[in-house]
């Protein structure tokens, strides 16, 4: 019989091998089969990276442009930061219930969904409502934005992570993101210095048509019975028995789902270990907000161009694309917990050195910076998240990571951040973070030793 659980991916043009679905007779009785399948979803990273940016860096001053102050522009990226943990969270369990029951395919259909949803509420920022101020326009759409735009990418990280025979390699797939980041960085900062704010209503769709043409061109998994069968066919095994096989054990599971979620968490909550890497990741939430949301304010504020804002994600991307590249390497080399290290060591460089250059393109020196602790942080949080969390759960363990810091990291970033920048100034802002992180960092050194969190 084929192996329990559900195929893990696969596309035209991914690698996929099978060891498996044995019948009596075959060379492989005697020893659980398997199905390995290798997806490659980098051109959905690709995609999603170039529709993110869209809507990422360059929000705040989308914002500033529409007349709001520093603390609205907080305000709206805080409320937006409050409810898209708990629909994150939602959108994952979802996601992991539809994939039992229909494959793999089901994640990349809900995480398509939640794109095209964030795009239409996007477009409907241009309009200007009579009697309604832009303020409360602006913050209702960022809620319904982030409602399904902060799902994204821990569905996506499901499908890659499960999807890879190897997911170590991991690294490898998410770089196509930083390619596309870049590119559409630099191209919307010389657009908007030229045209304005519209572009970005003009760029947003066209990049949501480009990711459903990547989903759809090849980029998805195939249905779990055409694998299934065609693995089963080879070797003579019953494909009918299998599926009715597969299916009675799909429901057992999602009978059981409430009881799954709540060891789940006891799991994560079971070691000092794993709850400082939790509280980490919270200082690290607060800390990038402030560098994704607010920091091209202060970027403008010292005379910098949109073309220089745009050039500063360029210069990140190069440092995060040789990482990335060879992140199994770097998992090797230094650990989850080295990379982590790292990660808060280079945040709380860089963050200092933007409170100290004299202003305008000076900013791009320490920009470098930010790829390292992005691409650190981002390979070593996706490992240490698969390795405490059960396959079947996938979706749900990394939105959760995701739902966590949104709710007490990115929220208090926001919020707080747009009343430190009108009270204190934006050196304050950064300073403190730089303090915050180390701090997280700190806590988290001592209470994992030298044991990996996920041990």
């Amino acid at each position: 019989f084929c192996p329990s659980g559900f195929p893990r991916g696969g596309s035209a043009g991914s690698m996929v091998s099978f060891d498996v679905c044995a019948g009596p007779e075959s060379a492989n009785a005697g020893r659980e089969p398997q199905i390995v399948v290798d997806f490659r979803s980098r051109w959905l990273y690709f995609g999603l990276f170039a529709w993110l940016q869209c809507c990422g860096r360059f929000m705040s001053l989308y914002y500033q442009a529409a007349g709001l102050t520093n603390a609205e522009i907080g305000a709206i990226f805080a409320a937006g930061s409050l409810v898209s943990p708990m629909a994150s969270a939602a959108l994952g369990v979802t996601a992991d219930r539809l994939a039992r029951q229909h494959g793999p395919v089901a994640r990349l259909c809900v995480f398509y969904g939640c794109i095209l949803w964030s795009t239409l509420v996007f477009e409907l920022q241009a309009i200007r409502w009579p009697g309604v101020s832009t303020f409360s326009v602006m913050l209702v759409c960022r809620i319904l934005m982030d409602c399904t735009r902060s799902g994204t990418m821990g569905l996506l990280d499901a499908v890659a992570v499960q999807g890879l025979a190897d997911r170590e390699r991991y690294g490898e797939e998410r770089l196509f993101g930083a390619y596309s980041w870049a590119i559409v960085g630099l191209g919307l900062g010389f657009f908007l210095d030229r045209f304005g704010m519209w572009v970005m209503h003009v760029c947003q769709p066209i990049a949501a048509l480009g990711l459903g043409f990547a989903l759809w061109h090849g980029g998805a998994p195939p249905r779990r019975q055409v694998l299934l069968r065609e693995a089963c066919q080879e070797d003579g095994a019953d494909s009918d028995a299998v599926e009715a096989s597969m299916e009675h054990q799909g429901r057992d599971v999602a009978a059981q789902d409430d009881g799954s979620i709540r060891r789940l968490l006891w799991c994560y909550m079971s070691s000092p270990a794993k709850v400082s890497f939790f509280f980490y990741a919270i200082t690290l939430g607060v800390g990038m907000t402030l560098v994704e949301n607010l920091l091209f304010l202060y970027f403008r504020q010292m005379h910098a161009t949109y073309f220089v804002c745009g050039l500063s994600v360029c210069v990140t991307v190069m440092f995060e694309i040789p990482l990335f590249a060879c992140s199994k390497q770097l998992l090797t080399t230094f650990g989850a917990r080295g990379c982590l290290v790292m990660t808060g060591l280079c945040y709380s460089f860089r963050v200092i050195g933007y409170t100290l250059v004299p202003g305008g393109a000076w900013v791009l020196l320490f920009e470098p910076m930010h790829g390292v602790t992005y691409a650190f942080w981002q390979t070593a949080s996706v490992e240490v998240m698969a390795s405490i969390t059960p396959p079947e759960l996938a979706a749900t363990g990394q939105t959760f990571l995701g739902s966590l810091r949104g709710l007490f990291g990115t929220t208090t970033g926001n919020f707080v951040g747009g009343l430190i920048i009108d009270r204190f100034g934006e050196a304050t802002l950064y300073r403190s973070a730089a303090v915050l992180v180390a701090l997280g960092l700190s806590v988290y050194l001592l209470a994992s030793g030298r044991r990996r969190c996920g041990a």
